[in-house]
């Protein structure tokens, strides 16, 4: 299952990388991603699901924390992927829904399974938002803080 939280995680890397390289640019939110593939868009949507898919498989099997909590992070981010175009009227509600459920579910994942480590991610996030400028990217950087966060907690108690 590990290997499987590797490739999730490689997955997510590596579309930020193609992103960020190919335009130039890093975006303001990892949704906005989606617009910025323009007719590749389906790569963004296709990565968020393989990501929550994958994640879940590691979460559920590992027995860690909250199983609820693990399933409702994952299947939210599966739903940002299904609805990713949160510019548009139809979609929005259930772009932004699914994506706060998933960022609270898996906070609070973490936190049923290291609550230090949320502490030490929540300490580093604050001390980039004191030191933020006007280039920084609060958004993005916090939706990897939490990705980043359920990996790492994760990896760090499957490990030990």
């Amino acid at each position: 299952m590990i290997g499987l939280s590797f490739i999730a995680a490689l997955l997510m890397f590596a579309m930020l990388c193609l992103v960020i390289d190919d335009k130039k640019e890093t975006p303001e939110m990892m949704s906005s991603i989606y617009y910025m593939l323009g007719k590749r868009g389906w790569v963004f949507q296709l990565v968020m699901i393989l990501f929550g898919m994958l994640m879940m498989i590691c979460l559920l099997d590992s027995g860690l924390g909250e199983q609820c909590l693990a399933f409702i992070a994952c299947a939210g981010l599966m739903f940002v992927g299904a609805a990713p175009r949160f510019l548009e009227q139809g979609e929005r509600a259930v772009h932004k829904g699914a994506a706060i459920v998933s960022a609270v579910a898996s906070v609070g994942w973490c936190l049923t399974v290291d609550w230090r480590m949320v502490l030490a991610f929540l300490t580093w996030y604050g001390v980039y938002w004191v030191g933020r400028n006007k280039d920084s990217k609060p958004w993005l950087t916090a939706e990897f803080t939490a990705i980043l966060l359920v990996v790492v907690t994760y990896w760090c108690n499957v490990f030990v």
